[in-house]
């Protein structure tokens, strides 16, 4: 039992390690990668020697665009969080302000969440981290785990998703041949764990 409950924290850990944050929650500590999102929230703080000329706070359009001073419509939306700070410095440096500083946090993340249904002790959404993968076992493990081992047919685990040219994939898992950090999932992954067929 004790060798089961330290597995269960295992997967769970980097659903609670202050890496990022879970969606909703402050998260001005997200790394230089940490790539925006559309609806997330970022603060950006132009400062020129040590003065500060503005600080806003902006929520990104679905369409992956802020509004900012002077700027007008800018695209931040696929840039990691330095990539959108170098992006944002450019117009500024060159049109308004000699050599600014420009400070650029996330302050919310955007929800991105799987679903795990079927044989599981907790069917719904589980939230992917903001800056690391959610494994198969992982989400599951959210989920409550398996139901007893008579119920769960874990040789035959489906995840459905949206591949990249917008068609349905279904993919078939047999989860006792994969580690803890193996099939990383991706934003609305439909996880549905069978029941087992006698």
């Amino acid at each position: 039992m004790r060798s089961a409950h330290r597995f269960l924290i295992f997967l769970l850990f980097p659903l609670l390690a202050p890496i990022g944050t879970v969606a909703g929650q402050n998260m001005t500590y997200a790394s230089g990668s940490y790539t925006i999102r559309p609806l997330d929230v970022v603060r950006v703080t132009l400062y020129v020697a040590d003065d500060q000329q503005f600080s806003t706070e902006v929520r990104v359009s679905s369409g992956g665009t802020v509004s900012l001073p002077y700027l007008d419509q800018v695209t931040l939306a696929g840039l990691t969080v330095e990539e959108a700070r170098r992006f944002v410095y450019e117009p500024y440096n060159r049109d308004y302000y000699v050599e600014p500083h420009i400070d650029l946090v996330v302050l919310t993340s955007a929800a991105r969440t799987v679903t795990v249904m079927g044989q599981v002790n907790a069917q719904g959404q589980v939230f992917l981290p903001s800056e690391q993968p959610l494994s198969l076992l992982q989400a599951i493990a959210a989920a409550g785990g398996f139901r007893s081992n008579d119920l769960a047919d874990k040789r035959r685990v489906r995840i459905t998703r949206i591949g990249t040219d917008g068609q349905e994939e279904v993919l078939t898992v047999n989860a006792d041949d994969i580690s803890a950090t193996d099939m990383p999932l991706q934003e609305n992954d439909l996880i549905f764990v069978p029941r087992r067929m006698w």
